[in-house]
């Protein structure tokens, strides 16, 4: 298709048909939702997260991954089929509506069942994960893919753009192509051709219940990344044998219950940006009659368009990029990229295949809580004088939210910069991400209508010279101190950021498996150097989410140079050395270093909000100051507080 489109992302932006659809760009939303089960109280289910504020966001198409009515026990993928209750086709009318909003094709999600009356079943009758499965009979399975054809057709006739065939992940159907779940001997079992006749069967006869026209994009996962998945190449072959019955090829990686395939799919900041671009181009390469849709990490602008301009993919979709910033396409096409919220892949938005501690994003309080955080918080009739102490991404926040809201604002930092612990954190090949957000963060204080006096402390009497009607305190913290002999010739975490990785040692001890200290070792065992890792428990990165901890576990076996010794005390350090003794046997060890640091924890600034409480009324604390906390905990706390002012 011609394309008269130039300017800084003329691929990216470039029109594209496919099938009888015309796709006015290359950037499509990825299915993501949740089940009627993990409930947000606070938002609004339309077919998929955050879905009402990307449908405005200039996004070409949009997937809807609608899970039924809200209490249902099981979803759309696994059983729950909207299209024959005359109730949930009033709610699907709603979700298809909203995502029209914008101007974006809505592709429907439509996945085969394994619930079936109630009883979960697998190809073999073994467990998946955790859940007890009964064996898939051939009469059921041949039902389940006739269903799943009606349920495509009802789609087509309801209105949908076109249908997203899910076998990727925790599907039934890439189930029986792995021989980890699939043990069956029949004709459903065994071979190839057997393991992937169900996929096969289901791809031929939704083609043939949709008709000819009707687009189909087929998401599967290049291999589950699980022990005994099917290699890519019998995912290859079988694209190649059904090309004729899809459109376009959504490529995805891994699981999602199985976490070790979740962090892949989703990557955690372990894993490099565009981490299946490399699989998409081999698919367009060798089946050059198919499209392909690819996501996987992609994050930036830059990133959207080396990917459609050097031919690794047709389409790209973003996932948690848009969590984070669900404008983040329309900001690109303004020229606004600095105003992007960019995405941590810290994996506290995702985390929902787990405990559910905090399933927030990072960076945007409004996402699961759309109905009570709004888009743009209303200009206050009654402005008030805010002193914010500390620029750190906490005070920042409040800064950036209570200036939106029409106050004037005061932010005094002690330092020569904004960001706070950010300015070290964000240091290393693994905050990337991190490095963005401090860079957006600047750019907005300097946008923002605030009165930002760096090195400056903030003193009792300067705070109620300032004569505030409002005081928030956000003055961070500072790194604890490990209590052992010799711990002068250590230097902490922080101050070793500080260097930004230069004139680093070969061999380094760490003496701390919290998240820090973990990164700085996988940073430098990635550089070849030879470090160990001392922690006084059982498990590294203790506090961290599931995900991050699984992820991490998988890239530290990956280094051969970094040696991890848990359960192991810290005896003495000495120049050049740490002695330390190991918990359960009492055996002490020498270990050699010419770098020693302590990785050992923060404790919050509280000095700071005695020195200042008491001078007015309306006063607050947030972030490290009060607890020491994550960049999710202090960002939502910092614009709570500041948004009720």
């Amino acid at each position: 298709m011609f394309s008269e489109i130039n300017g800084k992302y003329p691929h990216m932006f470039s029109p594209i048909k496919i099938g009888n659809l015309y796709y006015r760009n290359r950037l499509c939303a990825s299915t993501l939702g949740t089940v009627p089960t993990h409930t947000h109280i606070s938002s609004t289910d339309y077919g998929g997260i955050e879905i009402a504020d990307k449908a405005k966001g200039g996004l070409a198409m949009i997937g809807v991954c609608c899970h039924g009515t809200k209490g249902a026990s099981n979803y759309e993928a696994n059983g729950a089929n909207l299209f024959v209750d005359k109730y949930a086709l009033d709610i699907l009318d709603e979700q298809l509506s909203v995502v029209r909003a914008g101007g974006a094709l809505a592709a429907f999600d439509v996945g085969m069942s394994s619930i079936c009356g109630g009883q979960f079943y697998t190809p073999s009758g073994l467990p998946f994960k955790d859940r007890p499965g009964k064996e898939f009979p051939e009469e059921l399975i041949l039902s389940q893919v006739e269903e799943t054809c009606q349920k495509a057709l009802s789609a087509k006739q309801f209105g949908f753009d076109s249908i997203i065939l899910d076998i990727c992940t925790d599907s039934v159907v890439a189930a029986f192509m792995a021989p980890r779940f699939n043990k069956r001997t029949d004709r459903w079992g065994g071979s190839y051709e057997n393991r992937f006749r169900l996929a096969k069967l289901l791809v031929e006869r939704v083609r043939e219940t949709v008709g000819p026209d009707y687009v189909i994009e087929l998401r599967v996962s290049k291999d589950l990344v699980v022990e005994g998945t099917y290699p890519f190449e019998e995912m290859l072959r079988f694209l190649d044998e059904i090309r004729d019955k899809i459109n376009i090829v959504n490529l995805w990686w891994g699981m999602d219950e199985y976490w070790e395939g979740n962090v892949k799919g989703c990557p955690t900041i372990f894993e490099p940006h565009c981490n299946i671009i490399d699989t998409a181009r081999t698919v367009k390469e060798q089946i050059p009659q198919l499209k392909v849709a690819v996501g996987g990490g992609i994050m930036t602008a830059q990133e959207c368009e080396r990917v459609i301009r050097e031919g690794y993919a047709d389409l790209i979709l973003l996932g948690r990029s848009l969590l984070a910033d669900p404008y983040w396409v329309k900001k690109v096409m303004e020229g606004r990229e600095e105003d992007i919220v960019p995405c941590l892949r810290c994996q506290n938005c995702y985390h929902i295949a787990t405990q559910h501690r905090h399933t927030r994003c990072s960076v945007n309080p409004r996402l699961y809580r759309e109905n009570r955080v709004p888009l743009r918080l209303p200009r206050t009739d009654r402005p008030k004088k805010v002193v914010i102490v500390g620029a750190g991404p906490a005070g920042a926040k409040a800064a950036l939210t209570s200036a939106e809201a029409g106050h004037h604002v005061i932010l005094l930092e002690k330092t020569d910069k904004i960001g706070g612990l950010l300015n070290y954190a964000a240091n290393g090949e693994l905050k990337i991400d991190l490095n963005r957000y401090l860079d957006y963060l600047n750019v907005q204080i300097r946008k923002a209508d605030i009165d930002l006096r760096l090195n400056t402390v903030a003193t009792r009497e300067l705070v109620r010279s300032l004569a505030p009607d409002a005081l928030i305190i956000a003055s961070g913290s500072s790194p604890k101190t490990l209590r052992v002999k010799g711990a002068e010739f250590a230097v902490s975490a922080v101050d070793y950021l500080a260097r930004d990785f230069k004139d680093i040692k070969d061999d380094t001890v760490i003496i701390g498996g919290g998240s820090a200290g973990c990164e700085i070792a996988i940073d430098l065992a990635r550089a070849g150097k030879t470090v160990t890792l001392v922690e006084f428990t059982d498990r590294l990165a203790s506090v961290a989410n599931e995900l991050y901890k699984v992820s991490l576990t998988e890239h530290v076996k990956h280094c051969p140079t970094l040696t991890v010794l848990l359960n192991t005390e810290t005896v003495e350090i000495r120049k050049g050395s740490v002695v330390v003794r190991d918990r359960a046997g009492g055996k002490e060890t020498l270990l050699p270093a010419s770098d020693i640091i302590t990785s050992v924890g923060m404790q919050p600034n509280s000095d700071v909000i005695e020195d200042l409480l008491g001078i007015i009324p309306e006063t607050y604390y947030v972030g490290d100051c009060k607890r020491v906390a994550t960049v999710m905990e202090a960002t939502n706390e910092a614009y709570y507080i500041a948004a009720s002012l």
